[in-house]
């Protein structure tokens, strides 16, 4: 194929549901758009770790060309490493990725309720009759990537591919999607001036309202399960997950739908019992917002919630707690996604055959917020390795975590990753 000299193939297969969404919100073929977002978004994390500088492609202050660049020395210094290889206005992608189906099936969309949980979770696309709910749930089964790449930028897909698959794979990976295991052994060698080289014109200037991912701030747990306590948890989980928000209100839960699974659907229950260790902003900042008219924008000068529109300018806003008016809304914090991610228990093919992961980044918080970042970290690592944490969420007979085999690494140095070829020095 002109422009590439390498053909990289490798098979995955999900271990929790995988889901690449299309413009109708439904899930029913692997896209390779959502692959693909996933890889750009691990590589912007390595490359801020690294000390480099990646754009938010989502933003306004997103990388691209206009078009009247006369040369490729023009066009790479307006382009930051990322959108190099993955692409930006006015510049095409390094690689491409085409996806067979091997074996397709599909996991079943439910409605998760954990008893102390205000709202419901959507686990996949909401069909309100409730008739097509067997097939929207997400991907599982077997899928063959093939990359068609530069031969200089193999090993960074390697690489990028490793860590997807482990970590987040495809969209929904805060609700438990996106865990897959790849069906050989990846091996590569990268060093650090690959991911920087591409830096050497330009200085870009980012100017987010909060932190990006960077993969030094990150933290990542592999949480072990007793197979004896299996059956249990399934059978706890099965009393409030429902088809229809109509079965959720009448208490018709679906029970044993997941006993022939490999997956259980598990995340919620872990997502909400790790929320409720934050208090206030700090809840929605690491967190995220979650649906609630009720809930108030923060003030990003005082970290607040109590802005509310100003009456007498409009498109502006009102702080009542430091008494300031005509507020911007650039100057306003109405969403963001959470920073910790939970997958759902799935099993594997070695013991001890079930877990789940737990991973995210901690960025510094806002001094005004009144936390300090180890705080934060102390606070998830005592929680996490703690019997009675687990005993509350599942509530069986005994803990069902392994918590002596609990595998752990915080503020991941990037240098120690790639020499370890991927892996996170374990």
């Amino acid at each position: 194929m002109e422009g590439y000299t390498k053909s990289y193939t490798v098979k995955i297969r999900p271990l929790t549901p995988i889901w690449t969404g299309d413009a109708d919100r439904q899930n029913t073929t692997l896209r390779e758009t959502g692959i693909i977002g996933s890889l750009r978004w691990w590589y912007e994390a390595l490359i801020r770790g690294l000390g480099g500088t990646a754009c938010d492609p989502t933003s306004d202050h997103r990388c691209q060309l206009s078009g009247k660049e006369k040369t490729e020395r023009e066009r790479i210094s307006k382009m930051c490493p990322a959108c190099y290889l993955f692409g930006c206005t006015g510049w095409a992608r390094k690689f491409r990725l085409e996806i067979n189906e091997v074996n397709k099936f599909y996991a079943p969309f439910v409605i998760a309720k954990p008893e102390d949980s205000k709202k419901p979770f959507f686990l996949g696309f909401y069909d309100k009759s409730g008739k097509e709910f067997e097939e929207n749930g997400g991907l599982m089964g077997e899928y063959e990537l093939n990359f068609n790449v530069e031969e200089d930028k193999l090993d960074l897909i390697k690489l990028l591919l490793l860590l997807s698959t482990k970590w987040g794979f495809g969209s929904g990976v805060q609700k438990g999607f996106g865990i897959a295991n790849i069906n050989e052994e990846i091996k590569f060698s990268i060093e650090k001036n690959t991911f920087l080289k591409q830096n050497i014109f330009k200085s870009i200037e980012i100017n987010n309202k909060l932190p990006l991912p960077q993969i030094d701030k990150f933290f990542f747990y592999r949480i072990p399960f007793r197979n004896e306590s299996i059956s249990e948890i399934k059978e706890k989980i099965g009393k409030n997950i429902y088809k229809t928000m109509s079965d959720l209100y009448g208490k018709r839960s679906l029970n044993n739908i997941f006993s022939n699974y490999s997956y259980i659907p598990t995340s919620p229950w872990v997502r909400c019992s790790i929320r409720r260790l934050f208090k206030d902003v700090l809840r929605r900042f690491i967190m995220g917002f979650v649906g609630d008219n009720k809930i108030k924008p923060i003030h990003l000068d005082c970290w607040r919630h109590s802005i509310v529109k100003d009456n007498k300018n409009k498109n502006k806003y009102y702080c009542q707690s430091c008494n300031q008016s005509n507020i911007d809304e650039k100057d306003i914090l109405d969403k963001t996604g959470s920073k910790i991610y939970v997958s759902h228990i799935y099993k594997k093919n070695k013991e001890p055959f079930w877990e789940m992961k737990i991973w995210g980044w901690i960025p510094d918080l806002p001094e005004k917020i009144g936390e300090k970042r180890e705080n934060v970290k102390n606070l998830l690592q005592s929680n996490i390795k703690s019997d009675e944490f687990w005993e509350k969420i599942f509530d069986t007979k005994e803990n069902p975590v392994i918590v002596e085999k609990i595998w752990e690494k915080w503020d991941i140095d990037p240098c120690l990753l790639l020499n370890n070829r991927g892996e996170f020095y374990e």
